[in-house]
């Protein structure tokens, strides 16, 4: 397993979830097994306190786990990651909440299926920064 970041993971995630990625704008994140992605992040509209995320799997791993909140946690400096789910999507709901996120906002009628559930969750409430996720291995300053 590897962890990579290229427009390549933004397409396959933004595909996944129904929207779009602006290599411009976004930063991405995948974990490949083989030549095969197998998950993704996109990270976008960060404005210094928060980031907006977007995820996309089939599988994780521990450092993939690690890695997606290190980056904007650690690397870009936000306090806060937001996380938005369609109502009706009950894996990803299950996703995030099973990673630490919890809901802040209901949008009512924002989905074409129902409401938007913006999941959030702040820097001191991640669990995926200590060593058990692999910090020994991915330190945020790169070196």
């Amino acid at each position: 397993m590897v962890i990579v970041s290229n427009p390549y993971v933004g397409l396959w995630v933004a595909k996944r979830i129904k929207g779009q990625y602006n290599e411009e704008s976004s930063q991405a994140l995948g974990l490949k097994s083989g030549d095969k992605l197998v998950a993704g992040v996109i990270y976008e509209d960060f404005n210094k306190a928060s980031v907006v995320c977007h995820i996309a799997c089939e599988r994780l791993t521990k450092s993939y786990l690690h890695a997606i909140f290190d980056y904007p946690f650690n690397v870009m400096g936000v306090n806060k990651i937001i996380c938005p789910v369609a109502s009706d999507n009950s894996a990803s709901k299950r996703l995030v909440e099973k990673m630490g996120f919890s809901v802040e906002a209901v949008l009512k009628d924002c989905h074409v299926n129902g409401d938007i559930l913006l999941y959030t969750m702040k820097k001191s409430d991640c669990k995926y920064l200590g060593k058990k996720y692999g910090q020994k291995f991915l330190p945020a300053s790169g070196s």
